[in-house]
């Protein structure tokens, strides 16, 4: 009797040996250690990248601690910056008062800060490791121009008083930071395809102003307007508001409508229901898989955008748009 109770003793410890030397590996291997975090602070209305995608993209590997923007961003980031987080994402519709004081916080706790969306000011990315992930409106507008150039020269925009000029109409949202930029390059790259252009009506203001502006000022242009071309959807939607004042945009008009878009899924609404015919729409996906790999290579290597396809210009990453057309 004595025998078997050995035995089952011997086995019991063996067991126990076995349980003890795999939970040393797995603690020694850092099965148990929490997983690093990152710290992402937005503001309810900004168009960067998203951070369920961007969580999601991370797994288990990282901690995305999400918070959005209630008092005084600086100190929310001091905040999570006091809770160990070992990056730092500024998710912005507009770049806060003082941009330089965040790129201070990062220098001080030594940690990569990484602005979306908005450009914040080169006095934001001061600290070395403060890094811009957003788009380029000069390349929108290159897309957007060359489409132009090409509607005017098939017909689609057609030439409607002989004067080989693409008259259009700009309608600009203030609320979008590249919108002049944006109207700078389509009017350069139209030319650049040796296709020039006449300025028939131009509105810049915000959203909730442009509508009434249009049916005021754009009511009778100084030609018949051949293009309409629009920051972003936002502009185009004031313009539509506008449309029962606007007789050169009667419900028959086919104008061709040019405009931006903050994703894919927003350019292909606003082609497939006809309210554009070309959308140089922002990657927002490609955004949010590009700071998903600089947060996890914020845990392990000294350069943040190691490894990546996109490189940086100075310390921006510029994520391509793309064009959609009808």
């Amino acid at each position: 009797m004595n025998r078997y109770l050995l035995r089952i003793l011997k086995f019991y410890l063996v067991v126990g040996a076995l349980c003890a030397c795999g939970y040393a590996v797995l603690l020694l291997g850092g099965y148990f250690d929490e997983a690093p975090m990152a710290g992402y602070i937005r503001q309810d209305t900004a168009a960067g990248a998203f951070p369920e995608q961007i969580a999601e993209q991370l797994g288990d590997d990282m901690v995305l601690n999400v918070v959005t923007v209630s008092g005084d961003p600086l100190e929310q980031a001091r905040v999570l910056l006091d809770q160990g987080v070992l990056a730092l994402v500024l998710d912005m519709a507009q770049a806060p008062g003082d941009p330089a004081a965040f790129s201070e916080l990062a220098a001080e706790y030594q940690i990569p800060l990484i602005w979306l969306g908005v450009y914040p000011g080169k006095e934001a990315l001061e600290y070395e490791n403060c890094w811009h992930v957003g788009s380029d409106p000069a390349q929108a507008g290159e897309l957007l121009g060359q489409e132009a150039a090409m509607l005017f020269r098939d017909g689609t925009a057609a030439d409607q008083n002989g004067d080989l000029l693409l008259q259009y109409v700009w309608a600009g949202n203030t609320g979008f930071s590249g919108s002049a930029t944006l109207r700078r390059y389509i009017l350069d790259e139209c030319e650049h395809y040796g296709v020039y252009t006449a300025e028939v009506g131009s509105l810049n203001g915000s959203a909730q102003d442009l509508a009434e502006e249009a049916a005021l000022e754009l009511a009778e242009p100084a030609a018949q307007p051949e293009i309409l071309l629009c920051s972003d959807p936002q502009a185009l939607e004031s313009m539509e508001l506008a449309r029962p004042s606007l007789a050169w945009w009667g419900e028959e008009s086919a104008l061709p409508v040019l405009t931006t878009a903050g994703s894919q899924e927003e350019a292909a609404e606003l082609i497939e229901t006809g309210r554009a015919l070309a959308v140089a729409w922002y990657d927002g996906a490609e955004a949010s898989r590009l700071t998903a790999a600089m947060l996890q290579n914020a845990a392990s290597l000294s350069f943040v955008g190691q490894g990546q396809d996109i490189q940086p210009d100075g310390q921006t990453f510029a994520i391509p748009y793309q064009l959609m057309t009808a």
